[in-house]
């Protein structure tokens, strides 16, 4: 991705494509989603609370998603309403979420707030940015748990090194 993509759209990449997370400084909504829409949902994924086992549990469902040869939409210019949507439609995944404790909407918010997090913990903005503050349990958690953030990151990026 280049840097000109929002801060939203790579987390919603590192959502349903198998990359890690990489923080852009541009605020701007990527083309099709209105600035307060992008806005909103960048806020809400931000706040959204992770709970205390995601990081092992989504590392679980990602690697039996690629286990399964599902691949997720690539939808980084829709919003996460969309893209809940999209990832509920795709044959065969809801089955997979469902068996680790995810719903579509659970799954990615839950991956969107990593990401989000995890781009903001290695890249801080720059002071004046707007960029969203991410919940601090989130924080927390990947800041208590480096080797398992780690490894779900190394599974969204289609790894399966431990």
């Amino acid at each position: 991705m280049n840097t000109r993509t929002s801060l939203l759209a790579m987390a919603l990449a590192a959502a349903i494509l198998p990359a890690a997370p990489a923080l852009a400084q541009q605020q701007a909504a990527p083309p099709g989603v209105d600035q307060a829409t992008f806005e909103r949902d960048m806020q809400e994924a931000a706040r959204y609370p992770l709970p205390a086992d995601f990081l092992p549990r989504m590392t679980a469902t990602i690697q039996a998603i690629q286990a399964a040869g599902i691949a997720p939409p690539n939808t980084p210019n829709l919003s996460l309403a969309q893209t809940i949507d999209r990832t509920a439609a795709i044959p065969g995944l809801t089955p997979i979420l469902a068996a680790h404790g995810f719903t579509p909407r659970d799954f990615v918010m839950g991956i969107t707030a990593f990401g989000l997090t995890e781009a903001l913990i290695q890249q801080p903005p720059p002071a004046g940015a707007h960029a969203p503050q991410p919940n601090p349990a989130n924080v927390a958690l990947i800041r208590n748990y480096p080797q398992d953030a780690q490894t779900l990151a190394q599974a969204m990026a289609g790894g399966n090194q431990q």
